[in-house]
């Protein structure tokens, strides 16, 4: 142990760390405090060259064999018995130490004092004054004679709190008392020595407070008097110094000052919760270890606060506000260990939004801070919230970056069901596509939206705004990720199951595609787009492919073989079928896309096989192919009004050229040219020539000039710009120009 220089007691250094500086006050344990005054009795004796006379005037022989270690101890004691009068004369200490009592007194002096040894007083210098003291009193206890340090720190061992406080007050009374001599200044080192020992002992007493305040809430029972004693000990420390005293040296100590034990308990309550909660064990190979770690720490808090409010607050006055400080202390306390211990290892979405649900919902409700138990004392409203500022930040970003992680592997994994059944070659079942409300797709991404934003609508307003804007992105991605897939597994050939499920998922995506139009945020917007491609890829796909597979089969209409044979049409037919059975379960807007797409390819690409010229009939084969385009006519109509297809002037138009083609004389043509050309603006010199081609006429002046002539009235006449609204269909349709044709004029 090191000493200052003038060799008083130590200071605080970085060499010696067993002082804690606490509010301004050195404060030690109470067994820190026992071995220091242990061996700082050995220093005053080794310091001091004076031999303490005890009743006779000598050391007894039962003292004189005690070990050194016990001598000490009683040095101590006798050095801290301090005498509650000052001396009327200070007396030189050599002077009495080399002379001793005059010569021929000793006898007399031994007599005289043992008949007062009980009402005298020794100073340390070897003085002796002879007086009878009055007995101080500390509230309701005497004080008949001033203990010794060592006696002051058994009764705080003792945790005999009020009889300890009224010793040390009365040791710090009287060293104030003779601060006020001049002596003082003669005798530095010793005044400082025994205002230290007060220090200590205040330290060492409100240590045992502090202890006593920690182990309140662990105790099954309240030990109602040691709680009242630190009350009283507190508040009578408030009013002793309530007038702090200016002593006239430093002595580097607050002797007579405010030592704030009031808030030092308030600091006490807050370290008792603090290691409460920092016991709740934290088990993370349980499964589900975060839920159960929060379950413990409000049972455990909850079980406290009740415990406060029912058994400790009645022990406390009514200014100490008992439940409002131990709540703020566990507030405080629950905030600090989230922090440190918690937030770090919560890392999977479930944890987060856990955690979440916990600080945000749970720690206010009914079964938590919310209890019905604790009202009035306690107010959740007056509660800050548990995690604030930069922490709460970071952890709904990590909430909203797991939450994305975690909707994008949904996503993957319906991918990888899609997959598996295209592989599977699996068929739509009946009812996925005859109702949209049993659509898979749609109905697992809508659970899975639906159910994250709800969830995160009920931390706040914030997370859940930011949960849809993620699932809505995610969704946009996943569109554009399933096409594609489904392209590449399924969509490079025309067959029934690629016709089932581009339905299946143009319905799906019109249905997400509604979530979209919901908000005008950017993520919504994206997604929308996504959807809005998406169908517009899968229904031109579904065309092509159509197209694709029954493009050879018309090629080989309107021939011979075709006067002869049906198999080409019936195969375009047999691919049609397949759409007409599902395309007419695509949902608003677009099955009509599909149904007059449909209709109109079919329509535009028999007409084309007219206009290539491949045959000219003539009088006996006219009727069978005027009967054969008529019957054809009819089952292309058939299959668009069962597809849903609503262009009905479509109908008419195969039909209009077989008549053309089945006329027996040119003078019924002309009417029949008029009618074609009315429902068909459109149609061209050419397409009449091709017409008149495959009737077996040629090239006909009479009839051309008659075409002519009513091209001519529809320019003129301003009412037929209404044909402007009619679908197009033979500017569409390419003539071939194997004979030339020059218009009559």
């Amino acid at each position: 142990m090191e000493t200052s220089a003038n060799g008083s007691y130590p200071t605080p250094t970085e060499d010696n760390p067993d002082y804690n500086i606490d509010n301004g006050h050195i404060q030690k344990s109470a067994e820190e405090n026992l071995s220091f005054l242990q061996k700082f009795g050995s220093f005053r004796k080794s310091k001091r060259n004076f031999k303490k006379p005890n009743e006779v005037g000598e050391l007894s022989s039962q003292e004189k064999q005690e070990s050194p270690i016990k001598k000490g101890q009683n040095l101590v004691s006798r050095l801290s018995k301090w005498s509650p009068n000052k001396p009327d004369k200070k007396e030189d200490c050599s002077s009495t130490e080399s002379k001793g009592p005059p010569e021929g007194t000793g006898f007399l002096m031994d007599k005289l004092r043992k008949s007062i040894r009980v009402k005298k007083n020794l100073d340390y210098n070897g003085a002796e004054k002879i007086s009878i003291p009055e007995e101080p009193k500390l509230e309701d206890e005497e004080v008949h004679q001033m203990l010794s340090v060592m006696e002051i720190n058994g009764l705080i061992q003792s945790k005999e709190l009020k009889k300890a406080f009224g010793n040390i007050k009365l040791m710090e009374d009287k060293l104030k008392e003779e601060c006020k001599t001049n002596d003082i200044h003669e005798n530095v080192t010793e005044y400082s020595i025994r205002g230290k020992d007060v220090d200590l002992l205040y330290g060492s007493l409100f240590n045992m407070i502090r202890s006593i305040v920690k182990d309140s809430l662990g105790q099954d029972q309240m030990d109602e008097s040691m709680i009242s004693s630190v009350v009283y000990v507190i508040n009578k420390e408030a009013e002793t110094h309530k007038n702090p005293v200016v002593t006239p040296l430093n002595f580097e100590i607050p002797l007579g000052q405010p030592r704030g034990w009031k808030k030092l308990w308030k600091e006490a309550v807050n370290d008792s919760v603090s290691k409460r909660i920092e016991l709740v064990p934290i088990k993370q190979q349980e499964n589900g270890w975060l839920a159960k770690h929060l379950e413990r720490l409000q049972t455990i808090t909850v079980d406290d606060l009740k415990k406060v409010k029912n058994s400790l607050k009645c022990l406390y006055p009514e200014d100490y506000d008992v439940c409002g400080t131990y709540m703020r202390s566990f507030h405080k306390a629950l905030a600090s260990h989230l922090q440190k211990n918690v937030i770090p290892l919560a890392l999977e979405f479930s944890q987060l939004y856990c955690l979440l649900n916990w600080i945000m919902n749970q720690y206010r409700s009914d079964d938590f801070m919310g209890n019905p138990e604790f009202q009035p004392e306690i107010n959740p409203l007056s509660l800050c919230p548990l995690l604030e500022g930069e922490c709460l930040e970071k952890l709904k970003k990590d909430y909203n970056q797991a939450l994305q992680k975690t909707i994008r592997t949904y996503m993957s994994n319906i991918i990888e069901i899609e997959k598996r059944n295209w592989e599977k070659e699996e068929e739509v079942e009946a009812t996925v596509l005859e109702d949209s409300c049993n659509l898979p797709i749609h109905t697992d991404i809508e659970e899975i939206i639906g159910t994250h934003v709800r969830n995160s609508a009920k931390l706040s307003d914030e997370l859940e705004t930011s949960a849809a804007n993620i699932c809505v992105e995610e969704l946009g991605m996943f569109i554009t990720r399933l096409q594609t897939a489904f392209q590449d597994c399924v969509g490079t050939s025309f067959t029934k199951l690629f016709v089932h499920y581009t339905v299946v998922y143009v319905n799906s995506f019109v249905k997400l595609r509604h979530n979209t139009t919901q908000s005008d945020a950017e993520q919504y917007r994206c997604a929308e787009i996504n959807l809005t491609k998406a169908i517009q890829c899968l229904k031109d796909r579904f065309l092509r492919l159509y197209m694709e597979d029954t493009k050879p089969h018309f090629q080989k209409l309107i021939n011979k073989s075709w006067l002869k044979k049906n198999t080409a049409f019936n195969a375009i037919m047999k691919s049609t079928e397949i759409l007409c059975r599902v395309v007419k379960y695509v949902l608003a807007p677009y099955h009509k896309d599909f149904a007059q797409g449909i209709h109109q390819y079919l329509v535009k690409e028999y007409i084309s096989q007219i206009m290539k010229r491949k045959m000219r009939l003539n009088k006996l084969k006219r009727k069978k192919a005027a009967q054969k385009m008529r019957e054809e006519g009819d089952l292309i109509n058939k299959a668009a009004d069962n597809m849903g297809s609503d262009l009905d002037n479509l109908h008419h138009a195969i039909h209009c050229i077989s008549e053309i083609i089945g006329a027996k004389k040119k003078n019924d043509i002309a009417p029949k040219l008029d009618q074609l050309f009315h429902l068909y603006p459109d149609i061209s010199e050419d397409h009449i020539l091709c017409i008149l081609h495959l009737h077996g006429i040629g090239r006909n002046n009479i009839l051309l000039r008659h075409f002519q002539k009513l091209q001519k009235t529809q320019q003129s006449n301003t009412s037929l710009l209404d044909s402007q609204q009619q679908p197009v269909l033979f500017s569409g349709i390419e003539c071939s120009t194997q004979v030339a044709c020059f218009t009559l004029r």
